[in-house]
C-alpha cells in the first residue's frame, strides 16, 4: 500500500523526469514500472497539487524515495538525484547542472555569500541558473584554477556566470591551484586582496563544488600541475579524488601534506563547517572519489545521478 509520503515522492519524481529532464511519458513509464496512461495521471495530479508550476516544486521537500534512502544512509541534509540510463557523461553532467541549479535557485537569497569551485560540471550548473536579482549577494571562487597548460578549467567563468545570473558581486582567485613551494603560497596569500577574497570564502555559509577523480586523465594532471612521477607517487599513496584541488585518499583524508601546503584555496575542514556544503558529482569514474568524500564527511548535501546513488546504497 502506498502511503501519502510515498505517493508525493512518486509525483515529484515523475514531474522531474518529464519537465526538467525531458523524458517522454513512455520512458517514464518504463523507468517507474507503470503504464503510460498512469504516467499521464501522475503528471496531472502533480499539476493539481501544485507540485508543477513554471518549475518543479517539491512542496514537502521530501524528495524521491531513492533520494531519501541515500540521505538517511549517510546522514546528509539533502540529496538530489538526476536520471541516468547509461547516457554519455556529457549528458549526465548537463542533468547534474540542471538539478544543482534548481537546488541553488531554491536556496539563494539576498545578503548571502556563495562559494563555488570550477570545472565542467560546475560550468553546467552556472549555465542553468535562473536569473534573479539578489541584493548584496556575493559569489566567491573557492580555489585557484589557472591552468599551466592550454586546458580550460573554467575557473573564473563559473563564478562570473553565477554572479551575473544573480546580479551578485563576484570575487575571483586568478591564481594557480598549486604552486611549487610553500613559501611561494605564503607570499601569494599574504597579499591583502587575495587574503580578503579567501576570508570571504571562509565566511560563506553555502559552498557548491564538484568532486574530481584522480589519475592521469584528471583535470589537475591535464592542467600540468603534476609530473608523471608525482602522479605515480600519489596513486601509490591511495589518491582517488580531489575537492577544491585538495587530493584525498579513500578515507577522505589529505593524501600528501606537502602537496596540501602548496595548494591555494579553501581547506577541507573549512568546507566541513559550512551550513550547506554541496557536492555535485556523478558518472561511473567518479564513484570512488564520491565514496571517499562521504567517508571523510566532506559534504552534507549531494547532487548525483541514479547509477552512483544505487551503487552507494548497495555498498555496506
Amino acid at each position: 500500500m502506498i502511503n501519502k509520503q510515498n505517493q508525493t515522492a512518486i509525483l515529484v519524481e515523475a514531474a522531474r523526469l518529464y519537465y526538467e529532464h525531458h523524458f517522454s511519458q513512455q520512458q517514464i513509464a518504463l523507468k517507474l514500472g507503470i503504464s503510460r496512461p498512469g504516467v499521464s495521471r501522475l503528471l496531472r495530479q502533480a499539476r493539481d497539487k501544485g507540485i508543477v508550476k513554471i518549475e518543479i516544486v517539491d512542496l514537502s521537500k521530501l524528495g524521491t524515495n531513492l533520494e531519501n534512502k541515500l540521505k538517511d544512509k549517510f546522514s546528509l541534509k539533502r540529496v538530489v538525484i538526476a536520471p541516468n540510463d547509461n547516457e554519455d557523461i556529457g549528458v549526465i553532467k548537463k542533468r547534474l547542472g540542471v538539478a544543482a541549479a534548481a537546488l541553488l535557485n531554491e536556496m539563494t537569497d539576498s545578503l548571502m555569500i556563495l562559494g563555488v569551485s570550477w570545472g565542467t560540471t560546475m560550468l553546467e550548473v552556472a549555465r542553468h541558473i535562473n536569473k534573479k536579482h539578489l541584493k548584496d549577494m556575493i559569489v566567491v571562487q573557492l580555489n585557484g584554477g589557472v591552468s599551466r597548460a592550454e586546458y580550460d578549467t573554467h575557473a573564473s567563468e563559473v563564478a562570473q556566470k553565477i554572479g551575473e545570473a544573480y546580479s551578485a558581486i563576484p570575487y575571483l582567485l586568478p591564481l594557480p591551484a598549486i604552486v611549487d613551494k610553500e613559501d611561494v603560497k605564503r607570499a601569494i596569500i599574504s597579499d591583502k586582496n587575495i587574503a580578503h577574497t579567501m576570508q570571504i570564502a571562509r565566511e560563506a555559509k553555502v559552498a557548491m563544488f564538484t568532486i574530481g577523480s584522480f589519475g592521469y586523465d584528471s583535470v589537475l594532471v591535464k592542467s600540468n600541475y603534476f609530473e608523471s612521477e608525482e602522479v605515480d607517487t600519489l596513486l601509490k599513496r591511495g589518491a582517488v579524488g580531489d575537492i577544491c584541488s585538495r587530493i584525498i585518499n579513500y578515507n577522505g583524508e589529505i593524501c600528501s601534506e606537502d602537496l596540501n601546503s602548496r595548494t591555494i584555496g579553501i581547506e577541507l575542514n573549512e568546507l566541513q563547517k559550512k551550513e550547506y556544503s554541496i557536492a555535485v558529482a556523478g558518472g561511473k569514474e567518479k564513484l570512488p572519489a564520491i565514496q571517499a568524500a562521504l567517508n571523510g564527511k566532506l559534504f552534507n548535501v549531494l547532487v548525483t545521478d541514479e547509477w552512483v546513488a544505487n551503487k552507494l546504497l548497495s555498498e555496506n
